[in-house]
């Protein structure tokens, strides 16, 4: 029988660079180490171009060796979008020229171009084969279930199974779950046994492709795999093993083996995926059906959940996120400048788009990433077609109302125009400096595993090695009544209308208060002097009207605000507030601040109150300070905004970002008008 092995290798842009060396550390160098020692074993691994580019600069040893290990015919390499797109929801042209791009570096490496593909966290689509024509990629790889979902019969499991669109063919290596959920945390005894009842079963080849993480990373693995040798062991068993099992290179197979097909492919990924791309109320039916059916081994084929696409619905900044790339790459490509090409292929790293055992999109410092990607991808386009500023309205992100989209010399700005003429994105372009986002703040919302989180920290299994998709402990004490749910979108430049007496408590305990939701709004759009200026008109709640006034300055890092609210005659009395939601990237450090009238600086991790005409936030890691005046003394209340959510290391608290509100007390039947000026600038 064979056997071929495929480690995924990845880390995101925008990781800590500490938590790479960690990961190279623990597991990329040992693993390979291992590898070496091992001249019998034949494998393939894939690194993204994130994690190349960046072994590349740190340890350029490691990819000597793996050149070595290629020349010898030991080690096959995989190819993949460049920068580790979801393949089916960028533009083509961008996922083509991503693949050709990891081509190029990796036949530079290996002396051969690669003819295989990791498909990012196995995010298939009919359209996958289209996508990769004229890439020079013969075979992908998936999971078993996706072959099985096609109606591949098992008796064909590990063969090539070939699979088209519009003409285009392409062959599918499924990669084995029995095999998957066995390594490493299965003993390497039953892991042979696992394999041998397979060839008994007369299957002639067993792929196996899964994250290499699981070899260092995850937690316990480093102890288990190399510490205590679990690795060693395998891989010496694969060589003892040699008279009934041989290992071979996934591409020697593809060649070898008798194809079967063609087969068609629906919509998939792996099944944890489709549970975590549903809403949290469907999670849970999804999870009480697949109990009632557990006994059946065709439960995966017949109970389907959702699919990758439905993260950008769950998830509303994972949207704005992914059509504000759509929509800049014309302006990329038609500057010409292979720099802000980069940029924007960087942006499409696909872990602040999604959310399942990783913290993905619940990460501040990756959403950041992406998002200063983006900016410098348009700021550099913009330089190079020679425009001082650029304008669009439309509905970028399907959602069937309009958004605004400004940029400048000094900022870039996001209006959204179903929600009240809220600001989703606000980048600071410091003149010679990077990007610096300030607006991509995570709303708070219910998922799925916080009826699982605990009030108390508890510890690991035995050994310290659990699967990740096994049960979680809580990192720290009171965890469970931490969660917290937002009752509305976390924008800035929002009104928010608070009933008044218990406003206060209504706002921080996140309880209450109406935030305009406007569908379908078309807002006034002017140049009035050096700026641009959008007004809106619009009911918050019966019996209150907004209007409303948010211009962006044209030539300085600058947006003034005025909002007038009105209430009918008999209408009770309110407080009304306009919010303003940063993310400062963390609550936790002194160098991130916010300062509320003559009061000392408070970190933005904390909640305070105070009443006055002047708030300065200041990040002093990205250097960026920010003033907020008001032209009458105002009640200033911020409070920070934690999520709870889940990681590979268990369920922790994680800081979203911090929000401000300025607001006043409007006596019944009463008017009230709140002006304000944010004016950002860099700290020298």
């Amino acid at each position: 029988m064979k056997l071929s092995l495929c480690l995924h290798n990845h880390q995101p842009v925008g990781n800590f660079d500490e938590v790479v060396e960690k990961a190279y550390a623990d597991c990329y160098e040992p693993v390979l180490e291992c590898f070496e020692r091992h001249p019998g074993i034949r494998l393939a691994m894939h690194h993204s171009g994130c994690l190349l580019d960046w072994i590349e600069a740190r340890h350029p040893d490691y990819l000597r060796r793996i050149s070595a290990l290629c020349a010898e015919g030991r080690l096959e390499l995989l190819s993949g979008g460049y920068y580790e797109p979801v393949i089916p929801v960028f533009r083509r042209a961008d996922i083509q020229s991503q693949v050709v791009s990891m081509n190029d570096r990796l036949e530079a490496l290996a002396g051969s171009r690669p003819c295989g593909l990791w498909l990012t966290e196995r995010v298939w689509e009919p359209s996958v084969p289209s996508i990769l024509a004229g890439t020079g990629i013969e075979y992908v790889v998936v999971d078993d279930l996706h072959l099985r979902l096609a109606g591949v019969d098992p008796g064909s499991a590990g063969l090539p199974v070939l699979t088209e669109d519009s003409g285009h063919g392409i062959a599918l290596l499924g990669s084995s779950r029995e095999m998957r959920y066995a390594i490493p945390f299965a003993e390497v005894k039953d892991v042979l046994s696992i394999l041998a009842g397979m060839d008994r079963d007369g299957i002639r080849h067993v792929f196996y492709g899964d994250d290499g993480e699981k070899f260092g990373v995850w937690p316990g693995t480093r102890l288990r795999c190399h510490e205590r040798g679990w690795l060693d062991a395998f891989l010496s068993a694969l060589e003892d093993a040699s008279g009934w099992l041989s290992t071979v290179l996934p591409r020697e197979a593809v060649e070898s083996l008798p194809a079967v097909g063609p087969f068609y492919v629906p919509a998939s990924s792996y099944p944890e995926m489709g549970e975590w791309a549903l809403s949290p109320e469907r999670q849970e039916s999804a999870a009480a059906v697949r109990r009632a059916v557990t006994e059946s081994p065709d439960a995966d084929l017949f109970v389907r959940t959702g699919f990758w696409r439905n993260f950008l619905t769950r998830y509303a900044e994972a949207n704005d996120l992914h059509k504000r790339v759509l929509h800049a790459e014309k302006a990329v490509r038609d500057s010409g400048s292979r720099e802000a090409l980069r940029h924007l292929w960087r942006s499409q790293c696909n872990c602040s788009y999604w959310h399942g055992v990783f913290g993905g999109i619940y990460l501040p410092h990756l959403r950041d990433a992406v998002w200063v990607e983006l900016a410098e991808a348009e700021r550099t386009a913009r330089e190079c077609l020679g425009s001082g500023h650029s304008l669009h309205r439309s509905d970028i992100d399907c959602d069937g109302s309009e958004e605004i989209v400004i940029g400048t010399g000094d900022i870039s700005i996001e209006m959204r125009a179903g929600e009240g003429l809220s600001v989703s994105e606000l980048t600071f372009l410091p003149r010679g400096g990077r990007a610096v986002t300030l607006g991509n703040v995570l709303t708070r919302r219910r998922e799925a595993y916080h009826s699982l989180v605990g009030e108390s920290a508890g510890g690991t299994g035995s050994d310290g090695t659990e699967s990740i998709h096994g049960d979680m402990e809580a990192l720290e004490d009171g965890l469970a009544s931490s969660i917290a749910v937002d009752p509305y979108r976390r924008l800035s430049f929002r009104e928010v209308l608070l009933p008044e007496p218990g406003g206060r408590d209504a706002w921080f305990g996140c309880r209450g208060g109406m935030a305009a939701v406007t569908p379908g709004a078309s807002p006034e759009l002017s140049t009035v002097g050096d700026g641009v200026s959008a007004r809106l008109s619009y009911p918050i709640a019966p019996g209150f009207s907004i209007d409303k006034r948010l211009s962006v300055s044209l030539g300085s890092p600058a947006v003034f605000y005025e909002s007038t609210l009105a209430s009918d005659p008999g209408s009770p009395g309110c407080r009304i507030g306009c919010e303003l939601c940063l993310n400062l990237l963390t609550g936790s450090e002194d160098d991130r601040v916010v300062c509320i009238g003559a009061a000392a600086p408070v970190r933005t991790g904390v909640c305070a109150e105070g009443r006055a005409r002047r708030v300065v936030v200041e990040d002093g890691w990205r250097r960026v300070r920010v003033l907020i005046e008001s032209e009458s003394e105002l009640d200033v209340w911020q409070m920070p905004l934690d999520s709870v959510n889940r990681s590979e290391r268990g369920f922790e608290r994680v800081h979203q970002g911090v929000a401000i509100l300025f607001s006043s007390v409007v006596p019944p039947g009463g008017r009230a008008v709140t002006a304000l000026r944010l004016r950002m600038e860099a700290i020298v």
